[in-house]
């Protein structure tokens, strides 16, 4: 397997770039530094869960901004995110 996105550290130094491969080695040692997601190239894996629809990204969308509703900055922020995921799901 390769990387298909590069590991990043919580301050930001890139651990290892996209195409690298990972070998036993590298997986014990990414393991070791608390690496706990990566992407790899390929097909995606059924993990056995249903992916979220539009409706349920909205909702928890606006759960996540419920508690600064009555900003108008962070209302701005939370419309550009929810236009975004109306172009992802093509609505």
């Amino acid at each position: 397997m390769k990387l298909a996105k590069p590991i990043v550290n919580e301050n930001g130094m890139t651990l290892c770039g996209a195409g690298t491969e990972l070998t036993a080695e590298l997986i014990d040692r990414l393991s070791k530094m608390d690496v706990a997601k990566i992407v790899v190239e390929g097909h995606p894996v059924d993990t056995g869960e249903p992916e979220k629809g539009l409706a349920q990204h909205i909702e928890e969308l606006n759960h996540r901004f419920r508690k600064v509703s009555g900003d108008p900055l962070l209302r701005e922020v939370r419309d550009i995110v929810l236009r975004r995921l109306e172009e992802r799901y093509g609505e």
